[in-house]
């Protein structure tokens, strides 16, 4: 990673993800240091950890051990970053949301909200200086959502994680939400106007420009609204990448490039009066900070737009 200059960018992101994959597992104290201090200097002061592993009986499967998020955390309080910490993700999630299977549907929600709750109570990251908070890694959206069937089981379920969350933190659970392009009857709107009804949780709301382009804050505009209307809280997500052709037309692979500055600029500008809470970063790594040629031009630009 090249050094990076100490000005700050001319739109303060104030958090990125951090997606852990289990090559993360193998890097040193100094190799954090590296990365949370590029964090930092591009302008965050928060990490949302998505996930701290991957469960749900695949072959793939894998957990942080403790001493992998402990050096996380020592570099984080060093730096000055507040962490907020995702859940183990149970991959099953957009297998079992298009199934049919009404019974395995149940089964999977009562599993992955006894094995959250159970997370949260459990850990110990709540004590140190740098917690924020709990990330759900799952993400919502007016699609796989629209019967009020399925919006029956999500409120219970959702309202799990909120309560424990406020009871070994001193906040809401945040979750990712975004406008799917699947054709379907359900609202974004309406879904979240029910949940926050109901539920005390924090949307963070994907602006979707790396995969549908910048008009795709027009989808967005409703869910927007009326959020501003309820004076509800809200994060808005910035994607930094641009999706390419991959083949394939189920979601199941999935290729993208550091997107060009311009386009960020833009997203840049829609940031500014968005009315969002803080604006997050998807993600600082690998789209702004690796050694692609794309990833590389974006953080020339980046740092020569600094103001």
């Amino acid at each position: 990673m090249a050094p990076l200059a100490a000005c700050a960018p001319p739109l303060s992101l104030n958090a990125t993800f951090l997606q852990l994959w289990r090559s993360h597992l193998d890097l040193k104290p100094e190799d954090w240091r590296v990365r949370l201090s590029a964090y930092r200097r591009l302008g965050c002061r928060e990490i949302f950890l998505q996930w701290v592993g991957l469960e749900g009986g695949r072959p793939d499967d894998w957990m942080a051990p403790d001493a992998v998020l402990r050096m996380i955390f020592d570099e984080a309080e060093h730096q000055g970053l507040g962490v907020h910490v995702g859940l183990p993700y149970d991959q099953r999630w957009w297998d079992v949301l298009a199934g049919k299977d009404k019974a395995a549907f149940t089964a999977y929600l009562d599993q992955t909200r006894a094995r959250g709750v159970a997370y949260m109570e459990s850990a110990p990251w709540p004590k140190r200086r740098a917690f924020r908070g709990w990330y759900l890694p799952y993400e919502l959206e007016q699609y796989n959502w629209a019967s009020e069937a399925r919006q029956a089981q999500l409120i219970p379920w959702l309202d799990a994680f909120s309560r424990t969350a406020q009871a070994t933190s001193r906040g809401v659970p945040c979750i990712s939400t975004y406008h799917s392009r699947l054709p379907t009857e359900g609202s974004l709107m309406k879904l979240w106007s029910g949940i926050l009804d109901r539920v005390r949780i924090h949307p963070m709301i994907q602006d979707g420009v790396g995969v549908a382009g910048l008009a795709n804050y027009q989808a967005l505009a409703p869910l927007h609204d009326m959020l501003l209307a309820r004076h509800a809280s809200f994060d808005l997500i910035l994607e930094l990448f641009e999706e390419l052709p991959s083949g394939s037309t189920d979601g199941s692979t999935f290729k993208a490039r550091s997107a060009e500055f311009d386009r960020v600029k833009q997203q840049w500008e829609v940031a500014r009066g968005y009315g969002a809470k803080r604006v997050v970063a998807f993600a600082m790594e690998p789209w702004v900070i690796d050694n692609t040629p794309e990833a590389r031009a974006l953080m020339r630009a980046w740092l020569a737009a600094r103001v």
